[in-house]
């Protein structure tokens, strides 16, 4: 619309008796940019009526410069349209839309006053012109002041004083960069941030400043032959789609960038202090903590002086990278990314299609990226095919192995969106009320004819790494016992088969199991690990330590041990979330005490004995004892028996010689060091309940193998071995202390059954009083004695959502033939477990798993 015409346009205003016309005729369209100042002149003259005028030349204006409103406004300049200033056919400058409503207010002293021509030729010096506006400001500025003062005049004045100076009229003619030179910029950022997650998790290379090389040099050069990587590909992948979403969600390509630029530099930067001293990447679960809030600690927590030198150069380069985008938004003449016009939204097709791209753009990337995070955690999506085709091969288990192979991008996204169970039909407070009482009540039938306390007992949960008995797997004979020590608790304590979810890995799920009662064979498929990818996500979470805790009025009363790294599984944070004073572990703080390792005749191995794991919990134990302390909860994760099986016996190995199994030398080997080492354990756990019989407090241990080591090539390729391939030992003993001491239970109780009925069970053995949530495990256990849902096939994690039932005769149950009581409870069994780990945690508030006061 530059140098056009505009009709004549006449406005009428009131002010008490005064009334006043201008004409404004054959009006010249000239250098004005006043998009926002006129958008904010319209908005207020809307509300100040009886100071508004009508003036055809402002709306005409409008229609070419203000086609934008507010943060997501966009230039018409993108179609070449150049808003410009109105001048007479003289060529005189005249006053704004503002003197002319000045004038108008005055007309009773200048009637026309705006129409009248000025004496000024054409061509004249732009000093003349700037004169001459001046002067009229200053009249308008006289006439404002008898009438008051009014802001958003004062501003117009001002901005009208602005685009007549030089240096807008050189400012306005700035270049649009067009969208090749964004795409280009975009590309070769994702590629620098992709280079600097790699480095991120790269511990050979750490910055170092007495290298001639810049900090920004170092990055790039330790990383840039990764970029061709599964991690390197993955990794570009996630950044782009996440630049996507900044620069879509916020409209403007340079704050788009800087924001970005700013996200990526800083999870960068965080995660090679992290990985260096944790092994581990920036996590989900780690946002709710980087200022020192949530349940973990602050991010500054870990930064040691080691390190000062990456923030130190890292936060320069972050605030510099942000100030040069900044500054590019204002050079470049494109403000929007996507064009559009809220005020103007049907006035032309490019509005039209602007504003319906200016909504979809960012609702699309947001899909986007949301539909590939929970890709990744679905085994059988579309997503994970496609990713699956680059290499990629989630490490669930540990986290810093998975960004090593994935990519520090894709492990983020993997953990921020899993769907663990579907959405529960009518689930609501009212009916976890219903099932509360119906469970409260079976508790007070169960609690009639008990008369233990269960917190009265120090309760210590053994789980031991791959224990499980090798003579039972088809093929695989030893003619002499592993496990005579174990095999002959069978006589004075419960003890029978434990059905378990992994085969060679899934350590951490059977102990979620045992420490909150749940199942996996209520999840969804596509969770494999729930501690790595629900439970940071829960605000609270319960676990069977927590009944101690209570009773004694603190956490002091749940410790765990782990003769390992605490970083695995996110044990760590998992275990502070639970309820426990502390995690003992090799890299913990304070240390776990008691952590040597085995030498052998021809060799020394890499894992702590069990022997020294379980010096350390009778070491607490006695320490509690002395102390006249409550009775405890105590957790214990062994590692002895941890792949992989390097013959470090030599000729002190009796198995060798004692293997009759039908296997090949090479897979006869491993097995034959594998059962030297539960012969040892064996030995130890022995000597372990010894120790415990002599001390004069009640306690109880429930030691169960959590799956079988992923030794059994021959076994495992026939599919009639997977339920053998699934069973592990387990028993309940008592001391000497104890009343349950020589307890047994039956074995329609005890032959078969899973980590999750652990402690409905230890309650039954010690005659003790139980919770709503154990009556409802302890029925269940009744009608179906072990449940479980196989996760894993020859070591290798997978997705399998089928569920495997066995009867008290460990034969597999039909679950179109449950009873009706086996189903109401099975259906109530994973309502409850919906409520505790994806609703609102309805029955916790109801003291659904508190225990009956003494």
């Amino acid at each position: 619309m530059r140098d056009s015409e505009l009709p004549k346009a006449t406005s009428r205003r009131s002010d008490d008796a005064d009334e006043a016309a201008v004409e404004v005729e054959d009006v010249e369209i000239i250098d004005l940019d006043a998009d926002d100042v006129d958008t904010a002149v319209e908005d207020a003259d809307a509300e100040d009526a009886d100071e508004t005028t009508d003036v055809a030349a402002t709306d005409a204006a409008a229609d070419d410069a203000d086609d934008s409103m507010g943060a997501d406004a966009a230039d018409d300049d993108a179609n070449g349209d150049k808003p410009v200033t109105a001048t007479d056919e003289e060529g005189r400058a005249p006053e704004d839309v503002t003197d002319i409503e000045a004038s108008a207010t005055a007309a009773d002293a200048q009637p026309d006053d705006s129409a009248q021509p000025d004496n000024r030729a054409k061509g004249a010096p732009d000093d003349t012109d700037a004169g001459a506006s001046d002067d009229a400001a200053d009249a308008a500025d006289s006439t404002a002041a008898q009438r008051g003062f009014h802001p958003i005049r004062t501003v117009k004045r001002q901005w009208k004083r602005y685009t007549d100076t030089k240096f807008y009229r050189i400012w306005d003619k700035r270049p649009k960069f067009s969208y090749g030179a964004y795409l280009c910029v975009a590309f070769a950022l994702v590629l620098v941030a992709d280079m600097m997650l790699l480095w991120s998790i790269d511990t050979k290379h750490m910055y170092d400043p007495k290298l001639e090389h810049s900090f920004f040099q170092q990055i790039l050069d330790s990383s840039y032959h990764s970029l061709s990587s599964t991690a390197g590909i993955l990794n570009f992948f996630a950044l782009a789609m996440i630049y996507l979403v900044c620069v879509t969600v916020i409209n403007r390509f340079w704050v788009g960038t800087a924001v970005f630029g700013a996200l990526a530099g800083v999870y960068a930067f965080a995660c090679k202090i992290k990985y260096a001293m944790r092994t581990e990447p920036i996590l989900p679960s780690d946002l709710g903590f980087l200022g020192g809030g949530g349940d973990g600690e602050s991010v500054a927590s870990f930064v040691t002086d080691e390190y000062r030198p990456i923030i130190d150069h890292g936060v320069p380069l972050i605030v510099w990278f942000v100030v040069i985008c900044i500054v590019l938004q204002f050079v470049d003449r494109r403000r929007a990314f996507i064009h559009c016009s809220w005020l103007h939204p049907l006035r032309s097709v490019k509005n039209v299609f602007g504003n319906v791209c200016r909504i979809v753009a960012p609702v699309m990337s947001i899909w986007l990226i949301v539909s590939y995070a929970g890709g990744l955690s679905s085994a059988h999506s579309s997503i994970r095919e496609f990713v699956n085709e680059i290499g990629y091969s989630p490490i669930i288990w540990n986290v810093g192995d998975d960004a090593r192979a994935n990519g520090a991008a894709t492990t983020f996204l993997s953990l921020t969106r899993v769907k663990a169970m579907e959405e529960e039909p009518g689930y609501d407070e009212a009916m976890m009320q219903t099932i509360n009482d119906r469970y409260a009540k079976q508790a007070q039938a169960i609690n009639a004819e008990r008369d233990a306390t269960l917190t009265d007992t120090t309760v210590i949960n053994v789980l031991s790494e791959t224990f499980s008995d090798p003579n039972r797997v088809p093929g695989v004979h030893f003619n002499v016992d592993p496990m005579p020590n174990v095999r002959a608790l069978g006589d004075v304590a419960t003890s029978g088969l434990m059905l378990s979810p992994g085969y060679g890995g899934g350590t951490a799920n059977i102990e979620f199991q045992q420490m909150t009662g749940l199942s996996m064979a209520n999840f969804n498929g596509s969770l494999l690990s729930p501690y790595q990818q629900l439970l940071p996500t829960r605000p609270e979470v319960f676990s069977f330590n927590q009944m101690w805790n209570d009773a004694c009025g603190s956490d002091s009363c749940s410790v765990g041990f782990h003769p390992f790294l605490q970083r695995f599984y996110l044990r760590n944070a998992n275990y502070r979330k639970f309820g426990f004073s502390h995690l003992y572990t090799l890299d913990s703080d304070p240390k776990i005490k008691h952590a040597g390792t085995y030498q052998g005749k021809s060799g020394k191995s890499d894992t702590v004995t069990d022997e020294q794991a379980y010096r350390n919990v009778v070491d607490e134990v006695k320490a509690n004892a002395a102390a006249d302390k409550p009775a405890q909860f105590i957790e214990l994760v062994t590692m002895q028996n941890h792949a992989p099986y390097p013959g470090i016996y030599g000729d002190e190995n009796e198995f060798f010689a004692a293997n009759e199994s039908s296997v090949p030398d090479g897979e006869k080997g491993v097995i034959a060091n594998y059962a030297k080492g539960l012969q040892r354990t064996d030995e130890a756990t022995k000597q372990f309940l010894d120790e415990l019989d002599a001390i004069d407090r009640p306690i109880t241990v429930v030691f169960y193998g959590d799956h079988l080591p992923g030794i059994y090539a021959t076994a495992v390729n026939d599919p009639k071995n997977s339920l053998a391939l699934h069973e592990t030992d387990y028993f309940i003993w008592s001391n000497k202390a104890s009343a349950a001491h020589g307890a047994k239970l039956p074995a329609s109780d005890a032959a078969y059954s899973s980590s999750n009925y652990f402690m409905a069970q230890t309650a039954q053995q010690l005659n003790a009083r139980v919770s709503p949530y154990l009556a409802l495990l302890t029925e269940l256990h009744k009608e179906i004695p072990a449940l479980s849902r196989a996760v894993t096939n020859g070591g290798t994690w997978s997705a399998d959502s089928s569920v495997t039932y066995l009867d008290a005769e460990g034969k597999e149950m039909d679950p179109k033939q449950f009873s009706k009581k086996a189903k109401q409870l099975l259906d109530d069994y994973r309502i409850v477990q919906y409520d505790m780990m994806m609703g609102r945690n309805y029955l916790h508030g109801m003291g659904f798993m508190a225990l009956p006061k003494q």
